[in-house]
């Protein structure tokens, strides 16, 4: 019998944090020794970059791990049909390309947006970005957020869920040519916590994984090699619609939910 939401223990969600920190810590910690030694500044394309993607995709690895408990779901191909899973793609894509376009529209309405490539190369790289932070997804919304949301309801599941994506990334602070290497960590924070409502919206009103991977990479492949966002005002104001955009997108699937329960 498959195992749902409601079934999914306590123990089952300690086991996928300890498994998805151990892997991303473990090869991440080896890009953080190769950067103190020189030997590797992101995105070098050495051994490197390999532990970079490895860590990155940890909370999938984790998932199909843990997926391997259940006799319905054992399996690569279970996991490339749960990977790949959309269940309404007109509406699920719209509410992707709405976030995506609050996210970096308004920046560029405050002027605090530079172009440093192309529209060409952003689509080009976003397949390539579901390895660079796209495969994060499966198990941070796909999985955790579910779970989080049964127990403690859409906003603070949301709230918890990033506290713990936040700690998750913690090890790029110390890894050359990454943004947190450079950057201000508390800003980076922040903006991720305006792309945790966005993630969890998605991940609510379409139930499936596609589409939350589909922001991610588009996201990162934007900011890699479409344009620059300055931090400012813009995102400020971008962070705080996208919060409010996703609890009223909350409001109403929770609204949906009660009625086709009383049916």
């Amino acid at each position: 019998m498959t195992k749902t939401t409601d079934d999914r223990t306590l123990k089952d969600t300690i086991k996928y944090l300890i498994i998805t920190f151990l892997i991303t810590y473990l090869f991440w910690g080896a890009d953080i020794i190769m950067s103190f030694l020189n030997m590797y500044e992101h995105p070098s394309y050495n051994i490197g970059i390999v532990f970079y993607m490895i860590a990155a995709a940890a909370p999938s690895v984790s998932v199909y791990i843990l997926m391997q408990k259940d006799p319905d779901k054992k399996g690569m191909r279970s996991f490339l049909r749960y990977l790949s899973s959309i269940n309404n793609p007109p509406i699920d894509l719209l509410v992707v390309v709405i976030f995506t376009a609050i996210r970096f529209v308004i920046p560029f309405m405050f002027g605090e947006v530079t172009v440093k490539g192309s529209i060409i190369q952003v689509i080009i790289f976003i397949p390539v970005m579901i390895f660079f932070g796209g495969l994060e997804e499966p198990g941070w919304r796909g999985y955790l957020q579910p779970v989080l949301d049964k127990r403690f309801g859409a906003v603070m599941a949301t709230l918890i869920n990033c506290a713990i994506w936040c700690v998750w990334h913690l090890p790029l602070c110390f890894i050359k040519g990454t943004y947190q290497y450079s950057g201000s960590y508390l800003w980076f924070m922040f903006t991720l916590l305006g792309t945790s409502f966005c993630l969890a919206a998605i991940n609510k009103v379409s139930k499936s994984v596609l589409p939350c991977i589909l922001f991610h990479a588009t996201g990162n492949s934007i900011v890699s090699y479409g344009i620059s966002v300055k931090d400012g005002k813009g995102t400020v104001v971008s962070v705080i619609i996208q919060i409010i955009l996703s609890m009223i997108v909350f409001i109403i699937c929770s609204r949906k939910e009660k009625n086709n329960e009383k049916i």
